[in-house]
């Protein structure tokens, strides 16, 4: 055995001396790098996996209470993170820990039913004891609720019942009260939204609990008050300076993208680029209009409402033989003054006919309330680059003429209500079309490759180059084993490679003299050579 390690060494010495500068060079990198290979992927393989045994944040309390049944139970394999919230345990061991926690009651801060608040109460409980297991059982199931809100990462409610009275006071019926503390994840702000959704999800969890009758703040004491304005609109908050700025922003991103598509469509994605910037109203408007309609029309065109009374009058009187009036003209009794009174003598004749009709029309009120912003005014810039980069004038007028009309659509859409007094001027006035080259066009594209997606990218090269290394090592491997087979199944593979060529043909030459000699010999001296025969054959007989 020990010969045969002696010999393997010399043999891999006797390799290594005949191998060449640049294949040693080559042999150690391959070498060290399947070993870092092989070091990498066992360090993954046998990295244990831990994972969160509760998917909620607990009390570091309850962390601590978990901490020392796992002690005990001689479980010692775990992490706390997230500032004594959460514990981690290895992935395979989590269900197995999970049962075996819950059979001893933790976490004691999960959902718990009435069920299981009142399955080990004896018999002769009396109401008062049940009414404050009930209260309690409310009010877990309640701040278990309102952690489902984005941002809440736990919460603590008191509830106050009014107690039940013999009396029938329906008018002075007590109301119920809560005090409300929630426990924000960090740099955590709720919105008026937020905030308004915990008084609903108390208000009608609670019976007979008014939104006036809770209480909400957060961890650092601050109140958080329910913005309960008489506001009709669907916009919760509008008049906060973040919702307008956000309504804002969102209404210029919309302009911005369709004006963006529909020209980066016929120009090229890369080469338009749209700004937009919108002034607008949140002034809420309501308007309230009392209006008189005619029903119809007469012939000549002249409003005309429904005839609702109808009244005619008519007078006719026939006479002859009147007197002749006498005196001076303009002083008698029964003269006009200052009129000649008429002396002819005849037949009068008097006739008069009245028409009185009441119309009725139609009596319309209308309260109108707009909504609660309006577009007051927008301005429009894009950058366009030209066919020739390098030639601004390559974007021919016309061109920009048309891009300058479909923005001017969009410009007298949006400020709709004043387009009465807004001329075509005025909107041009708000439309920058420029042909310029985009020399920020690489580094854009070239930051807007997200951070997960650099993240891919290098995950894809690391990947690509374990995979070279590891072909390029089974090649070697291959090729290895392959001259190992050949070395074994050539027998004289040692006695070559113990020899050099030199020797080799040193042998050959040696023989080939010695061959000749012997021929000579039995030409020239045929005895000598029979007793040289015979003295051969003898020794071969005796060794």
């Amino acid at each position: 055995m020990k010969e045969k390690i002696t010999d393997m060494k010399e043999r891999i010495a006797g390799f290594w001396k005949n191998t060449s500068k640049k294949s040693k060079t080559f042999y150690l990198g391959t070498f060290i790098v399947l070993i870092a290979i092989f070091c990498f992927v066992f360090f993954f393989l046998l990295k244990t996996n831990y994972v969160p045994l509760y998917t909620n944040s607990l009390s570091q309390k309850e962390i601590g209470e978990i901490k020392d049944v796992l002690e005990k139970q001689g479980f010692t394999d775990y992490k706390i993170e997230n500032n004594g919230t959460q514990i981690l345990v290895p992935k395979e061991s989590a269900q197995d820990l999970i049962v075996s926690l819950a059979s001893q009651g933790l976490p004691k801060s999960g959902p718990i039913s009435f069920s299981e608040q009142t399955k080990d109460l004896k018999f002769g409980v009396t109401e008062q004891e049940l009414d404050v297991i009930e209260r309690e059982t409310i009010q877990k199931q309640l701040a278990n609720l309102m952690t489902k809100i984005s941002g809440v990462k736990s919460a603590e409610v008191m509830i106050t019942m009014p107690k039940d009275s013999v009396f029938v006071r329906p008018e002075q019926e007590d109301k119920a009260s809560a005090s409300i503390i929630v426990d924000l994840e960090p740099g955590t702000e709720l919105e008026q939204g937020q905030i308004k959704s915990l008084y609903f999800l108390a208000s009608k969890s609670i019976p007979n609990l008014p939104k006036e009758n809770i209480v909400i703040t957060d961890q650092y004491g601050q109140l958080l008050s329910l913005d309960d304005s008489n506001d009709d609109s669907s916009f919760v908050g509008v008049g906060s300076y973040e919702s307008q700025r956000k309504i804002k922003q969102k209404v210029e991103a919309d302009i911005q993208r369709s004006i963006q598509q529909m020209l980066g469509t016929m120009l090229g994605k890369d080469k338009v680029y749209v700004q937009t910037f919108a002034k607008l109203n949140f002034d809420k408007v309501k308007t309230q209009q009392s209006l008189v309609e005619p029903l119809t029309k007469d012939k000549d065109g002249n409003p005309l409402g429904i005839a609702v009374s109808v009244e005619k009058i008519s007078k006719e009187y026939k006479g002859n033989g009147a007197a002749a009036a006498s005196g001076v003209s303009g002083t008698g009794q029964g003269d006009v003054p200052a009129y000649a009174s008429n002396s002819d003598s005849g037949n009068n004749d008097y006739k008069e006919t009245q028409d009185r009709v009441n119309y009725e029309f139609n009596r319309i009120t209308k309260e109108i309330t707009q909504s609660p912003y309006t577009i007051e005014d927008l301005t429009i810039n894009v950058g366009v680059e030209p066919p020739n980069p390098k030639n601004p004038a390559s974007l021919t007028a016309d061109t920009q003429d048309n891009i300058r009309n479909i923005i001017s659509n969009v410009v007298r859409t949006a400020i709709g209500n004043n387009s009465s007094t807004i001329t075509d001027a005025d909107i041009n006035k708000r439309i920058t079309v420029f042909p310029k080259e985009f020399t920020g066009k690489t580094n854009l594209a070239a930051a807007s490759v997200s951070e997960p997606e650099k993240r891919s990218y290098i995950n894809y090269i690391w990947i690509g180059a374990a995979a070279f290394v590891l072909l390029l090592g089974g090649i070697v491997a291959a090729r290895f084993i392959r001259r190992k087979r050949e070395d074994d199944l050539d027998p004289f593979s040692e006695f070559l490679e113990a020899k050099t060529i030199n020797e080799f043909e040193e042998d050959v030459r040696n023989k080939q003299t010695v061959q000749n000699e012997i021929n000579q010999l039995a030409g020239k001296n045929t005895e000598e050579f029979v007793e040289l025969l015979r003295y051969w054959l003898k020794e071969e007989k005796e060794g």
